[in-house]
């Protein structure tokens, strides 16, 4: 019985496997980092971006922190 425990413990994790919070916070910085780099040289971007409505932003800022949070706290 511990035993069929522990191996579904180890399947529910495999998917962290190999990640780490530096890791993924340092991809995270590297994009950001990216971003800024292409509105810095890019004016055309630039411009495009500063006219769209600031509640898209908001929009895709939450979907794009709520997906990973509800992956991650997920129960199988």
């Amino acid at each position: 019985m511990a035993k069929k425990r522990s191996v579904k413990k180890v399947e529910e994790n495999e998917h962290c496997k190999g990640h780490c919070m530096c890791c993924m916070a340092s991809m995270k910085l590297a994009v950001v980092a990216f971003v800024l780099f292409l509105l810095t040289v890019w004016g055309g971007l630039r411009v495009m971006l500063l006219n769209i409505h600031w509640g898209i932003y908001l929009a895709i800022t939450i979907l794009l922190i709520i997906l990973p949070m509800f992956c991650r706290c997920r129960k199988k």
